[in-house]
């Protein structure tokens, strides 16, 4: 998503989560000064022009440092067992590796404050754009942002939940809490308490179904089209244990979509490009507008930080002759570990610093089809054939000599989610993974390793301090008091 460096970011002003957002971000008084949104450019959305520069704004919050610029990256998977923080450091996330986040985190704060940036954000624009009666010749331009928006909106939705809240399927029917739910925009400050898990996921699924009706099918690199809405329907409806529409969103995305799988030999150096032939939506950085030296690749490239490291455990998970083990380079890090291994996933770290962060690739749309089938497959034997074959294209796509899958039920179901940590490996989806399936997680580090037992507090973010001292019908994660 691309990231125009010159623009005026409208600041939300909805509730008190904006107050928190002042005290992290050292808003001056003028800014709480400001009683109507109108005052800071949504009453400026008049036409089309103003609308799409309005959704570029939505999308920049994206590329935050705290959101996916690194952090949305980073945590889940340090707090699980594929990265670590070299004993050579500067002291970025080292209580994500330790296992020992507090609620005053600045990397967790930011990453709340990022992403409700966005939905604040979404809601004015959304708001705006629903005042106005479009002329025939804009309504579909008007259709595609309003559909971004809205997708924009539910992709913030499913990350803060996923963040900040226990998985769908923690109690039966979801009701534990969610985060805070609001969709609509108020020049009054509001304080909302946290929806169930249920609330929220129905939002989430009610903006995807609506920008997939709105959205238009062509692709644009780092925007959402009714392809990539689709997609994150597959994922969501998969974290939502709703097997059936995960299959079938999954389907409509490989069946229909003008995406297609990297073949073995230019996987690897997909990497060091931007918006390849299997990527579905991509956080797009370029040369002149990117996190800089707190960039996810300054923090993996040994020329620049490259303090976070790959553990052996990961490294092992990849057969002989698995294309994707080189993206794991076995080496002695200068003044810190031996025999350790360097991640490449994000080569440009030490040099322009742009690499995009990937958010739904191909891949893992056949991924998640193979768990839906798989998990349809434990009570109809008929959908175990396609869950194994969209299995083994994956595993051969990077290791052609791989033997063929027979298994069934849940010992298939978990060799689906360890293909996910070898294909996803490094791009935010690790402890999120093993939390939806109630999995026991391994910390692990250079030379040890800690067993945490599902369920367990600590596998979801606190909310932040700062959001509980200004919101008090805001309560806090279990544990994190």
């Amino acid at each position: 998503m691309h990231h125009n460096p010159n623009m005026t970011m409208p600041k939300p002003f909805w509730n008190s989560l904006v107050l928190s957002c002042c005290l992290l971000l050292g808003c001056g008084d003028s800014f709480l000064d400001e009683q109507n949104p109108q005052s800071v450019g949504f009453d400026h959305i008049k036409d089309v022009e103003s609308l799409t520069a309005a959704t570029t704004g939505v999308y920049s919050n994206f590329n935050a440092v705290n959101y996916y610029g690194r952090t949305f990256i980073v945590t889940p998977e340090l707090i699980g067992d594929n990265t670590f923080i070299s004993f050579r450091n500067g002291g970025r996330y080292l209580n994500h590796d330790r296992f020992a986040v507090t609620n005053g985190d600045g990397a967790v704060t930011g990453a709340w404050t990022a992403m409700y940036r966005v939905v604040a954000n979404a809601n004015l624009a959304l708001s705006a754009a629903e005042a106005i009666d479009w002329p025939v010749g804009q309504q579909q331009e008007a259709n595609q942002l309003v559909g971004e928006l809205l997708a924009c909106r539910a992709l913030a939705y499913f990350d803060l939940q996923r963040f900040f809240a226990q998985p769908y399927n923690f109690t039966a029917d979801a009701a534990h809490p969610g985060v805070p739910l609001v969709t609509g925009h108020s020049s009054d400050i509001i304080s909302p308490s946290r929806a169930t898990t249920a609330e929220v996921y129905q939002q989430i699924v009610a903006d995807l179904l609506r920008a997939e009706q709105l959205l238009q099918p062509q692709v644009k690199d780092g925007y959402f089209g009714r392809y990539a809405a689709q997609a994150l329907l597959a994922k969501v409806y998969l974290y939502m244990e709703d097997w059936q529409n995960a299959e079938k969103y999954a389907t409509l995305v490989i069946e229909q979509a003008p995406y297609s799988l990297l073949t073995r030999d230019v996987y690897v150096g997909s990497w060091a490009e931007k918006f390849s032939s299997e990527s579905i939506l991509e956080i797009g950085f370029t040369e002149t507008s990117n996190n800089g030296a707190n960039s996810i690749g300054y923090l993996t490239e040994q020329a620049a930080y490259g303090e976070l490291l790959a553990t052996k455990d990961l490294y092992d998970s990849y057969a002989e002759g698995d294309v994707r083990k080189t993206l794991f380079e076995p080496g002695d890090r200068v003044g810190g570990e031996s025999d350790t291994y360097f991640i490449r996933k994000y080569p440009r770290g030490a040099t322009t610093r742009d690499d995009n962060a990937k958010v739904l690739r191909l891949s893992e749309i056949y991924l998640i089809r193979a768990e839906a089938r798989a998990e349809m497959g434990k009570t109809d034997a008929s959908k175990n054939p396609g869950a194994q074959e969209d299995l083994m294209t994956i595993i051969h796509r990077a290791n052609p000599d791989a033997s063929e899958v027979s298994a069934v039920g849940d010992a298939l179901v978990l060799l689906i989610l360890d293909e996910r940590r070898r294909e996803l490996a490094v791009e935010g989806n690790r402890l999120f993974d093993l939390n939806r399936k109630k999995q026991p997680l391994v910390h692990r580090g250079h030379d040890a390793a800690t067993e945490y037992t599902y369920p367990n507090n600590r596998f979801i973010m606190p909310i932040p301090y700062s959001e509980i001292n200004a919101n008090p019908n805001v309560e806090q994660n279990p544990g994190w008091n």
